[in-house]
């Protein structure tokens, strides 16, 4: 385990860290679960937390019994179909949708000259940052189309570590979801975990909300 006084980049999930857009992702979700008949609930939703659209697609499916009754072809429709609704849901995006000590941390992040980046399985990364109005301290965004696989793959994570010119041992990664620890701690990063720690039990550091983001919890609970 690295040492924290050696950590120089934070590599930041989106939905659910910077913003409450997991809820808008969750809506989309539903609408098309109950337009196929399949029961929605919290372990389908925590399932799919983090997934990208097909991965997050199959896993409704499954639970539906109806992992083999579409395309490849139909299932793009599908995720297309979600990603409509999510947009029209995303216009609505501001500022005050940023979840709370996340303006607090990203102001001590860069006092302290700490580098940032987004490292999201959503392709809508780009457009929320927009609407949140935080270009300035996002100008980069690991890039969907430059990685093979999304998470929990530790591609994502491991992209954005490269673009900030640092080694796994020098970031840490935040996530709210199963799946986004999975993929940090794949990637060799030390993972914080954001959210119910029963959940998030593989994470390396476990807060329960955004509030408690700062360098000094951070060093605090970090692994001996």
């Amino acid at each position: 385990m690295s040492d924290f006084s050696k950590v120089k980049g934070v590599l930041f999930d989106l939905n659910g860290i910077i913003t409450d857009s997991w809820a808008y992702h969750s809506k989309s979700w539903q609408e098309i679960a109950a337009q196929l008949g399949i029961a929605w609930s919290s372990q389908l939703e925590e399932a799919i937390k983090g997934r990208d659209r097909i991965d997050s697609l199959n896993a409704i499916l499954a639970a539906g019994g109806m992992a083999d009754q579409f395309s490849t072809d139909q299932k793009e429709a599908l995720a297309d179909k979600k990603n409509a609704i999510y947009q029209t849901m995303l216009d609505k995006m501001n500022p005050g949708d940023i979840l709370p000590g996340i303006m607090p941390f990203l102001d001590e992040l860069v006092a302290n000259h700490y580098k940032i980046i987004i490292a999201s399985a959503s392709a809508n990364a780009p457009k929320e940052i927009r609407k949140l109005q935080l270009e300035s301290y996002f100008p980069l965004i690991v890039d969907l189309k430059e990685i093979k696989h999304n998470k929990p793959a530790p591609d994502v994570f491991a992209k954005a570590a490269e673009m900030l010119h640092l080694a796994p041992d020098e970031c840490v990664g935040i996530d709210d979801g199963m799946v986004g620890v999975e993929s940090i701690n794949a990637a060799g990063i030390v993972s914080i975990g954001v959210g119910d720690p029963k959940v998030l039990k593989e994470a390396a550091i476990n807060f329960m909300t955004t509030r408690e983001l700062t360098l000094a919890n951070i060093a605090q609970a970090w692994p001996k």
